[in-house]
């Protein structure tokens, strides 16, 4: 399947946002009566077009959109971020989120969410560096404090989020695809350190350099000794191999990547994991239902948050726990096995799966 064309999303006089739209070519005459929609947030490097092998083994009955953030092709350029660690750009890209999901609702007619049939709605999937995105919306929502000077929320408008009545509207639940380690606050894991060690300060390095470099560490796989995986030498290409040549072509923006390092929730680690943690862990239960999916062979930064976020929400190692049960908390948790931070690409009918299982678990 060939990437659909990006079409432009005018937000403001100073704000297009290109998007993919999954029914961009479906006739108004052979759209479901209800359906539910599915916003890709994507990571580092990787535009929208990145999502292209998933679409065809979604069901017919979910729409999917997914928008390229600043400095992504077809975008707006990059905010020029002003506070240390980025804070003021995770503000705003926050805000862009909420611009496109109302763009979404009211230029292109996707529908709410019905409460009692569970029909409709968006579900917004965030994957690696997409999933700060989720993070900082749950932040806000769980905020019981004056929010750290040293947060992105301070640098939210003073009038506040806008179009936060989509939240109650239209947001039935949010999907995490790997979020990267630093998305919590976690220090980095070995085999990150290792791959980017020669490209990162004080060594120097090209732009091109250290996206490469990025690019085949976030994509490699982990080692397993279970005797059940697949050797390493018979699983789909890794790093950026696990793209097709056209595919590559048209999603990968190696120039994006230094930009995509530079904004995070919090300027230090411990108030990043401060406010992951009150994102995914708060006191009274998340506010929105949130679901994790991971590969069991993705890089060990990846792996180690997954196993964290796990932790989080209360859930070890082949502990058994009735289905009903996993609702009430409102988390669930789903492994893609043998793969990595491309299942999408590599499994496209396992992950859609996945997707669609816990769309339906966190409904209950």
């Amino acid at each position: 399947m060939s990437a659909p064309a990006f079409k432009q999303a005018r937000i403001s006089d100073d704000l297009t946002l290109a998007y993919v739209d999954s029914w961009h070519a479906r006739a108004k005459e052979d759209l479901p009566e209800r359906y539910k929609t599915v916003v890709g947030l994507h990571g580092v490097g990787f535009n929208s077009a990145v999502w292209t092998p998933l679409l065809p083994a979604l069901p017919s009955s979910i729409r999917f959109l997914a928008y390229n953030q600043r400095s992504y092709a077809q975008s707006s350029p990059a905010f020029n971020a002003k506070q240390p660690g980025g804070t003021d750009a995770t503000a705003t890209y926050l805000c862009d989120l909420m611009e496109f999901l109302r763009f979404a609702v009211e230029e292109l007619g996707v529908q709410g969410m019905d409460e009692q049939t569970h029909e409709g709605g968006i579900v917004l999937l965030g994957w690696s560096k997409g999933t700060v995105l989720c993070f900082s919306l749950l932040s806000l929502i769980h905020l019981a404090s004056s929010p750290s000077p040293t947060s992105f929320l301070t640098h939210l408008p003073t009038s506040g989020l806008p179009h936060t009545s989509l939240l109650r509207t239209h947001i039935r639940s949010l999907i995490l695809f790997e979020p990267p380690g630093s998305a919590l606050g976690r220090p980095p894991t070995s085999d990150y350190t290792t791959a980017m060690k020669a490209v990162s300060p004080p060594n120097s390095s090209t732009p091109t350099e250290f996206a490469e470099a990025f690019a085949g560490w976030i994509g490699m796989y982990a080692h397993s000794a279970d005797p059940d995986e697949v050797a390493e030498e018979l699983l789909p290409p890794s790093g950026l191999d696990a793209l097709a040549p056209s595919l590559r072509q048209v999603a990968w923006e190696p120039a994006c990547v230094a930009h995509g390092f530079s904004w995070r929730l919090a300027e230090g680690a411990e108030e990043v994991q401060r406010l992951a943690e009150s994102a995914l862990k708060p006191t009274g239960g998340v506010a929105l239902p949130v679901g994790l999916i991971y590969g069991t062979r993705t890089n060990g930064y990846c792996l180690d948050a997954a196993k964290t976020v796990e932790g989080w929400w209360g859930l070890s190692a082949g502990a058994e726990e009735d289905r009903k049960e996993r609702a009430k908390r409102k988390t669930a948790v789903r492994k893609v096995p043998g793969t990595n931070h491309f299942a999408f690409i590599h499994e496209p009918e396992a992950f859609a799966n996945a997707v669609v299982e816990l769309v339906d678990e966190l409904s209950l």
